[in-house]
């Protein structure tokens, strides 16, 4: 047993870590502010500390990858990980590890019979099944894209295979853009590029074959870019990107859509509360209403569930989850998409992001509040909703920022030595992605 694995039960205590240091940081800041004794003694606790929060707290990303010259040309970086990216998805389908060409990803046999059933009708009725069929036509986007491409003349299993060929470099591209032009820091997005085909979106994502929630998190991705350009400065232009980033995103996987629009609405309300412009909570508002309006529709035409309808089965299943709570998140990280999630050196580093993350700076407040509004439902969740949270916050770009926050940190005297700590740190996480992509 590799100390990787014997370490992996640690990755339970890191995730809640990183879920609720939000919720520390709040209670620790409130407490301090009424009582001086608690002031005292949290001043107390982080003294050993002070040096080091102060550096962290001052900390320039810009400054910071001007230390590793390797991001100093981003758009090599950029070329890199999309080339990982590829290559990694296409390692379960090499002859000499799946000879007889099995299809990988827990789902993937669902969409060929989806893709299949589509396929034998005509254009109306294959829309039709798109919204209907598929979990309640909860994802007709993508059968549609995948529909077009079948009529082609593409084997449904041809399509499912090359599917993440296509996936895994656009979430490469779609991170990069949104930390190029939601930090404004090229290095940065190179890096956070370079993590992502690492992360958990390559690993689980062809674990269960969820490519409509990975579709989602290319639009997530592009859509909170536009919602961070808008919040900066208003225009029609943007404001027509993120409506259409919007739509799209609920039909592709409206449960995602839920969550990122709580995130877009709080981050919303936040801006205003602190430029006294209605101008962010008004943006936000049609764009929720019409994903409302567009389930309500969808649900009555087609007479399939609408996403609100399943509220109120979460509720009554929330309250089992919250008494089976730590059993659920053992099961989440150790035993659900095959202890993928377990990575505790992923989830190490996602906390010390968060902790680090400054709620003045926009970019940081989004990724704050990103992490929070997933806490928040996650204790009432049962082990595969949990998993699926974690698959939804913006790790990759946590790890970028911790690499950036801290690093510079270890070696003020000698930069080699950062710069070693950050390959050892990239080495290890690649290689536990590749490890679990040959274990598929």
């Amino acid at each position: 047993m590799s100390l990787y694995t014997l370490l992996a039960p640690l990755s339970t205590i890191l995730l809640l870590g990183l879920l609720y240091a939000w919720l520390v940081r709040l209670v620790t800041r409130e407490a301090s502010r009424r009582s001086s004794s608690f002031n005292a003694f949290t001043r107390f606790l982080s003294e050993p500390f002070q040096k080091l929060l102060s550096s962290v707290k001052n900390t320039s990303l810009s400054e910071s990858a001007y230390n590793f010259e390797i991001l100093s040309r981003p758009k090599l970086m950029l070329t890199v990980s999309i080339v990982v990216s590829v290559l990694l998805v296409f390692v379960p389908y090499r002859p000499d590890l799946n000879p007889t060409g099995d299809l990988v990803g827990v789902d993937s046999p669902t969409y060929v019979g989806w893709l299949g059933q589509m396929l034998a009708l005509p254009l109306p009725g294959a829309l039709r099944y798109s919204f209907v069929g598929g979990l309640d036509g909860s994802r007709p986007l993508l059968l549609v894209l995948l529909y077009l491409v079948g009529s082609a003349g593409v084997s449904p299993s041809q399509i499912i295979e090359y599917l993440p060929l296509v996936l895994a470099p656009m979430l490469t591209l779609s991170v990069y853009i949104f930390a190029r032009y939601g930090q404004g820091n090229a290095s940065f997005a190179a890096l956070a590029g370079l993590f992502t085909p690492v992360s958990f979106y390559t690993t689980v994502g062809l674990w269960g074959g969820y490519y409509a929630n990975w579709l989602a998190l290319i639009m997530v991705y592009l859509f909170m870019t536009c919602l961070l350009i808008f919040s900066r400065s208003p225009s029609a232009v943007n404001y027509c990107a993120m409506y259409i980033l919007s739509v799209t995103l609920f039909l592709t996987h409206p449960y995602t859509w839920v969550m990122i629009m709580m995130v877009s609405l709080v981050f919303a309300i936040s801006l205003w509360k602190e430029t006294k412009s209605l101008v962010h909570v008004k943006s936000v508002i049609p764009i929720i209403a019409t994903g409302i309006v567009i389930d309500i529709v969808k649900s009555f035409v087609f007479a399939t569930q609408s996403v609100a309808a399943g509220w109120p089965y979460s509720v009554v299943g929330g309250a089992a989850s919250l008494l089976a709570f730590w059993n659920n998140l053992v099961e989440a990280l150790l035993y659900t998409h095959g202890g993928l999630l377990a990575s505790w050196l992923v989830l190490g580093m996602g906390l010390l992001a968060v902790f680090a993350l400054r709620f003045k700076d926009w970019f940081d407040r989004l990724l704050l509040l990103w992490v929070a509004i997933g806490s928040i439902p996650f204790p009432a969740l049962d082990s595969y909703l949990q998993a699926r949270i974690l698959y939804d916050l913006p790790i990759p770009v946590l790890l970028s920022l911790a690499v950036l926050f801290y690093l510079p940190q270890t070696g003020n005297r000698n930069m080699r030595l950062a710069r070693l700590i950050a390959t050892l740190l990239l080495v290890t996480i690649a290689n536990y992605a590749v490890q679990g992509i040959l274990f598929l």
